[in-house]
């Protein structure tokens, strides 16, 4: 998926890193996990890792790539009646498949409701968020083509539909969310985030909706279970207790997360309670959402908090280097919570996240940043 501050191509740099003080995966806990890249990573080298962050969208992704050890099966009433063939469960993989061909116009599943749907029978995406909608149409946004519209609506509802039963799994409808938000961002209509849409088609946005899967990492041999935590970083610090590592990834800039991502969000928490929307590009509620990290002003308190609440043997902060807070600063904090002589400072360009080009509107100061990497022992 496509997000700011996206540490994909700095796995094997943060890997390397973190292998300099403790080369035997040990527990690991990943309080801004973001896509849940690192918590994957780190997960796949043996650690057991609980990850979190504010964000319903980053949840999903973090049971998909954290959480389950393996894809689990599915009630086949997730299917059309006609596609069923018989069965009463389905494999992952087989399920999205099925789902490939369910129309917006077919019935949803577990009892076929129609929740949200709009009075004219559009789906909430088609209506909103494709100029193929009436309140779409009349700001203008193209988030998506219509057809893709309509099938994000016919997945997430038919979802949606099936978790109102008593007997279905969190993990499991997690799994089906992360893959269709992931689906979903592959033909958005946008630059790589959703604060605006681009104003004519782009060739990825006409190409159908294709749900790939998500294949869960397994857990290695001896590793605790992994867990998966929707909330402030200081709430999960403190529910987990002593871990071998903490790695800190927060937000480094005034952009508000979920103001660049309502779309995910949108598509994570669902629409049966229809969400009042605002705008040219249909933000939801989001207050609750908003980081302090994000805030100039608040940014030396967001870090102390989660350094009062970070009970780790080792603390691995991330910051880029034209965030909020300077370096000075941060050594300073890390210095003062762990031993400070064990204090080191690692660093590693890369190539900056675009999400358009140099223009009258926009102009970016350089092509490369830097990702600082600030460490410490603290016991």
């Amino acid at each position: 998926m496509r997000y700011l501050g996206n540490k994909t191509k700095l796995v094997p740099f943060l890997l390397e890193t973190v292998n300099r003080f403790q080369e035997a995966p040990g527990v690991a806990c990943d309080p801004f996990a973001g896509t849940a890249s690192v918590s994957s990573a780190l997960k796949e080298n043996g650690w057991q890792v609980h990850a979190g962050d504010l964000m319903a969208s980053s949840y999903a992704l973090q049971v998909a790539r954290v959480q389950l050890d393996a894809a689990p099966r599915y009630p086949a009433s997730l299917l059309p009646a006609a596609a069923r063939n018989g069965k009463r469960e389905i494999g992952y993989h087989a399920l999205l498949e099925g789902l490939a061909e369910v129309d917006d116009r077919d019935g949803n599943g577990a009892g076929d409701l129609r929740d949200g749907e709009e009075p004219d029978g559009r789906g909430f995406i088609a209506e909103h968020y494709t100029s193929d909608g009436t309140a779409g149409r009349e700001h203008g946004r193209m988030y998506f083509s219509a057809e893709n519209g309509r099938k994000i609506d016919a997945v997430r509802t038919r979802i949606e539909s099936w978790t109102r039963g008593a007997s279905h799994s969190e993990a499991a409808a997690q799994l089906l969310i992360a893959t269709l938000i992931e689906a979903a961002d592959r033909v958005a209509n946008t630059t790589g985030v959703y604060a605006s849409f681009v104003k004519k088609m782009q060739p990825n946005a006409l190409r159908p909706l294709e749900l790939r899967p998500i294949d869960p990492t397994p857990r290695r041999e001896g590793a605790g279970a992994c867990s998966a935590f929707r909330g402030p970083a200081a709430h999960l610090l403190e529910s987990i207790g002593p871990v071998d590592l903490i790695y800190l990834d927060p937000p480094y800039n005034g952009r508000q997360y979920p103001a660049y991502y309502h779309i995910p969000e949108l598509l994570a928490l669902g629409w049966a309670t229809p969400p009042e929307i605002r705008g040219k590009t249909g933000l939801i509620p989001d207050e609750a959402q908003r980081s302090d990290w994000c805030r100039k002003h608040r940014a030396a308190n967001a870090l102390r908090e989660v350094l009062e609440s970070a009970d780790g043997r080792h603390i691995l902060f991330s910051y880029n280097d034209e965030g909020h807070l300077d370096r000075a600063a941060i050594e300073a904090a890390l210095r003062e919570r762990g031993l400070s002589d064990t204090y080191a400072f690692h660093h590693r360009p890369y190539r900056r996240y675009r999400s358009d080009a140099d223009g009258p509107r926009r102009s970016y100061l350089r092509d490369d940043v830097r990702e600082h990497l600030h460490y410490v022992r603290c016991a």
